[in-house]
C-alpha cells in the first residue's frame, strides 16, 4: 500500500532536454503528447519520454528535469522528454501503454504478470547488474517474475506507527509489543477529545491489512488466497475490538497519510509513514519517535510496511536499450541523485543500502528508529495482492469490524471471491 499524494501544481507538461538544454516546455500543454517535431541537425538521434506521477513535494519537477539534462549531457545522442502526469495517473499509464506509443520509461508501484504478459516491462537484470546485490532485496522481490526482475527502485516508504513520547508518558504508557498492549495503550491515552490512535478516517485503514501481516498471514501465498483462516479471524477480532472501544479517530479533516492529527494532538499514535518525520519534528521536535505494528500474538511478527515507487522500461519501446541506459545512469549508477531525490525534496528510504546508511538525515531520531524497524521488521506486500485481488477482502474487513459480520462466514465467501479473480491471473 503506497500513501496518495497531496497534489501542487507545480511546472506543468513536459520538458524536452537536447544536449542537456530544455528545448520546449508549456504550462498549457498536453501533459500526455509525445514530441512530434523531427531532430535538427546535430541533434541526439533518440528520444526517450520518461513519466513521472505529479508528486506533491515542491521542487520534485526541477529535480526530474535536472537529472534528465545531467543525463543527456553525458550522453548527446540521447535526449530525455519528461512528462509530469497530473490527476489519475494510474489510469493514464495504463491505457498509454496498450500502444507503442507509451512513455519508454514510467514509475509504477506494482508488476503484475498481465505487464509482463503485454509487454508493458521489459527485464531489467543487466540493467541492475552486479549492483542487484546492494538493493534491498525484501522490496526487490514482488518485482520478480519468472526468475526475471522488471522494475527498479526509486524511493522506499517504510510505514509504521508514531507517537507523542510527552502523552505516553503523561498516560504511564510504554511503547507496546503485543497488540493487546497496543489495544490498551490506545484506550489510556484517549483522553477528552483525544483519541488514542488514528489510523484512517473510517477507523481502520491500513491496520485491515497490517494487523493479519502481525499475526502470521499475509492473506496471500503465491497464488492462493489464504485469509480464510482462523488467524485472520482472531486478527480481525482484535481489530474490531479496538474499533469498538471507540479509541479510533475518525473522520478528521485530513486522512492518515498526513501527520496533522498527530501534530495537533487529536490522536497520540498514528499510523503513517517516513515521509511524515521532517513535519512531525519541526512542529513537535524530539516529542514523536516510532514503533512497528507489535506481533499481535505468539507465532505473529512485528510489521513496518514497505511501499514506494518503481522505475519500469515499457517493453513496447522503439528505444530499449537507450531506456535501460537511462534507467541504469538514474537509478543505479547515479546515487548522488538517488539520494537528492528520496531527501532534498520529501523524505523517504533510496532504494541502494550503500545510499540509504551514508544518508545523514537517516542517521539520528525518529528516522534512526524507522531505519531500524525496516531491518528488523520490513514486509512488503505481495505482487500478486492486486486491487482487484483484495477488494473482496477489503469489504469483507470493514463488514466484519465496523458491522459485526461473522468472521468465519465473511471471510470464506471473500476468499472464494479473491480465488477466482487471482485464478484469471496469467501464469508466468
Amino acid at each position: 500500500m503506497d500513501r496518495p499524494f497531496t497534489r501542487r501544481g507545480l511546472l506543468k507538461g513536459s520538458v524536452l532536454f537536447v544536449a542537456g538544454a530544455a528545448v520546449s516546455a508549456c504550462s498549457t500543454a498536453d501533459p500526455l503528447a509525445r514530441t512530434s517535431s523531427a531532430p535538427a541537425a546535430g541533434a541526439p538521434k533518440i528520444t526517450l519520454t520518461h513519466w513521472y506521477h505529479e508528486y506533491g513535494e515542491d521542487g520534485t519537477q526541477r529535480a526530474a528535469m535536472k537529472y534528465a539534462a545531467d543525463f543527456t549531457k553525458a550522453n548527446p545522442d540521447i535526449a530525455v522528454k519528461v512528462s509530469w502526469i497530473p490527476g489519475d495517473y494510474a489510469t493514464k499509464w495504463t491505457a498509454a501503454v496498450l500502444t507503442a506509443d507509451g512513455p519508454d520509461v514510467y514509475e509504477v508501484n506494482d508488476v503484475s504478470p498481465n505487464m509482463v504478459k503485454a509487454g508493458q516491462v521489459t527485464p531489467l537484470d543487466e540493467v541492475l547488474g552486479a549492483e542487484k546485490a546492494d538493493f534491498n532485496a525484501t522490496v526487490l522481490e514482488p518485482y520478480t517474475w519468472g526468475g526475471r526482475l522488471y522494475a527498479v527502485p526509486m524511493i522506499i516508504d517504510p510505514m509504521l506507527v508514531f507517537y507523542r513520547k510527552s502523552l505516553f508518558q503523561q498516560a504511564g504508557v510504554a511503547v507496546p509489543t503485543s497488540f493487546g498492549e497496543f489495544a490498551a495503550a490506545a484506550k489510556a491515552l484517549t483522553q477528552g477529545k483525544r483519541k488514542g490512535l488514528f489510523a484512517g478516517n473510517d477507523g481502520i485503514g491500513p491496520l485491515n491489512t497490517m494487523v493479519p501481516w502481525s499475526n502470521g498471514n499475509l492473506l496471500i501465498d503465491d497464488r492462493e488466497i489464504i485469509y480464510d483462516d482462523a488467524k485472520v479471524v482472531e486478527a480481525l477480532t482484535g481489530l474490531k475490538g479496538l474499533y469498538d472501544g471507540k479509541t479510533t479517530l475518525q473522520g478528521y479533516s485530513t486522512d492518515w497519510w498526513d501527520p496533522g492529527a498527530l501534530i495537533t494532538g487529536a490522536a497520540a499514535m498514528q499510523w503513517v509513514g517516513l515521509w511524515a518525520v521532517p513535519g512531525m519534528t519541526a512542529e513537535l521536535g524530539d516529542d514523536v519517535d516510532a514503533f512497528a505494528l507489535p506481533a499481535f500474538g505468539p507465532g505473529g511478527r512485528a510489521v513496518v510496511n514497505m511501499g514506494g515507487w518503481v522505475q519500469v522500461v515499457n517493453g513496447k519501446s522503439r528505444n530499449l536499450e537507450a531506456a535501460k541506459k537511462y534507467v541504469r545512469w538514474l537509478w543505479v549508477d547515479n546515487t548522488a541523485a538517488q539520494t537528492d531525490w528520496s531527501l532534498a525534496y520529501g523524505f523517504h528510504i533510496p532504494p541502494r543500502n550503500s545510499a540509504a546508511a551514508q544518508a545523514a538525515k537517516l542517521g539520528s531520531g525518529p528516522a534512526k528508529t524507522v531505519m531500524d524497524a525496516v531491518a528488523a521488521h520490513g514486509v512488503k506486500q505481495p505482487a500478486l495482492w492486486t486491487p482487484e485481488v483484495r477488494q473482496p477482502y477489503v469489504d469483507a474487513a470493514t463488514a466484519i469490524v465496523k458491522k459485526g459480520a461473522d468472521p468465519e462466514k465473511t471471510l470464506a465467501a471473500a476468499a472464494r471471491r479473491s480465488q477466482e479473480i487471482l485464478d484469471k491471473v496469467p501464469a508466468l
